[in-house]
């Protein structure tokens, strides 16, 4: 439910207007799932249609709060559940959607919902003023104070390619079982020192660690990935002696957890941070030397749990509230740059970024053309994706 007393949907305009005595208690988790689910969705270029009805009961019920004395729709769950980007993306999915691509009756609900939108956004704009366009601002100062960026900081000193941010919390050691009830399959990071503070890693480096909970979590950020039969993967990377996960060669056989980033060229990788993606045994371990380019190789076969939270759910992680974290997150670091190393660092780290997005989109591509031989198949790259992960 979006609100519990949805007898107030029955109410008329005038008894809410007069009538303040009575009201509406909204559900803040419920919208910011109804608000998730109609942005994925405008996202991938579809109509909301499972959404519909809900998304219909939330404007009328919204707009008749507007017509109220003291509207009950606040500033803090309107920022909570990204309901100012809802209206924004629905607008902005109207300027470019074809009437000839949905039928005539979505069409006529997503007009009816796109003039509810625009009337809501004039009550919201002369309601809040100013304040509404600074959100993405308070969000970003949430995002440090006690979000996802809480006990974490930016340390200008730290040579690290994967990032230049600590943390000081200590998390005391617990056992499997609360660790297991911490994390579910999905749980989302902004980077790996926010995983090393709620206690999932041991350290923000790129290596298997036990982290405070006495249970192997192997951070799999960069190399790549490929499906080699069902729920099971091969992992692959190159370097140094020390990039070969050596300590895995006593974990053969056992399960650990496995934590995909955004910088895994994997169709399973996340679109941004870092996810937990749940438990999977190590099937075989082994690592050589390639003498042609004098660097190890080493190969992981990861197979996945069965009883857990399909992947086909895991994949849609992170979500559009999530990326809007992020995007505040990668403004902030990129503001910080500036601020601590001058115009020219974060120049570099700018283009850094843009390259590093160029080439997973370029492999990501490369990858599922040759998918969709091996499928049989020719498909949308979505569509391949979305197939491969039901192997998972």
């Amino acid at each position: 439910m979006l609100y519990t007393q949805c007898e107030m949907i029955g109410q008329s305009s005038e008894s809410l207007a007069s009538d303040d005595s009575v009201e509406p208690d909204w559900d803040r988790a419920a919208l910011l799932e109804l608000s998730d689910s109609v942005r994925d969705g405008l996202r991938g270029g579809l109509i909301y249609a499972a959404d519909a009805d809900k998304l219909t009961t939330f404007f009328e019920a919204s707009l008749r709060d507007e017509e109220r004395r003291r509207p009950t729709l606040g500033f803090e769950i309107i920022e909570f559940a990204r309901l100012d980007k809802l209206l924004a993306e629905l607008l902005q999915f109207n300027d470019t959607i074809k009437p000839s691509d949905i039928t005539p009756e979505l069409l006529l609900s997503f007009r009816v919902n796109v003039s509810q939108a625009k009337n809501l956004r004039r009550f919201w704009r002369r309601r809040f003023r100013e304040q509404l366009f600074m959100m993405d601002q308070h969000r970003c100062a949430l995002l440090v104070e006690g979000g996802r960026l809480k006990d974490v900081s930016f340390n200008n000193s730290l040579d690290y390619d994967l990032g230049k941010w600590q943390t000081e919390k200590l998390t005391g050691p617990v056992s499997e079982v609360e660790a297991n009830l911490q994390f579910e399959p999905g749980h989302w990071w902004l980077n790996i020192t926010c995983a090393e503070r709620d206690g999932i890693v041991g350290s923000s480096l790129e290596t298997p660690t036990k982290g405070c909970y006495g249970f192997t979590a192997l951070p799999l950020l960069t190399g790549q990935e490929e499906l080699i039969r069902h729920n099971t993967v091969k992992y692959v990377r190159e370097g140094r002696t020390s990039d070969m996960h050596i300590p895995l060669m006593t974990q053969v056989g056992r399960k650990i957890r496995i934590i995909r980033g955004y910088r895994l060229k994997s169709i399973f990788a996340p679109e941004a941070g870092l996810r937990y993606d749940g438990l999977y045994t190590i099937r075989q371990y082994g690592f050589k030397l390639d003498s042609h380019i004098n660097k190890y190789r080493l190969e992981l076969i990861l197979e996945r749990a069965t009883d857990q939270r399909p992947f086909e759910d895991i994949r849609k992680v992170p979500k559009p509230s999530q990326m809007d974290d992020w995007t505040l997150y990668e403004k902030l670091e990129g503001d910080t740059i500036k601020l601590l190393q001058g115009e020219t660092s974060y120049l570099e780290w700018k283009l850094k970024r843009r390259q590093e997005k160029v080439d997973r989109d370029e492999w990501q591509r490369a990858t599922l053309f040759r998918a969709s031989f091996s499928l049989g198949i020719m498909s949308q790259g979505e569509q391949l994706d979305r197939r491969a992960t039901r192997h998972l």
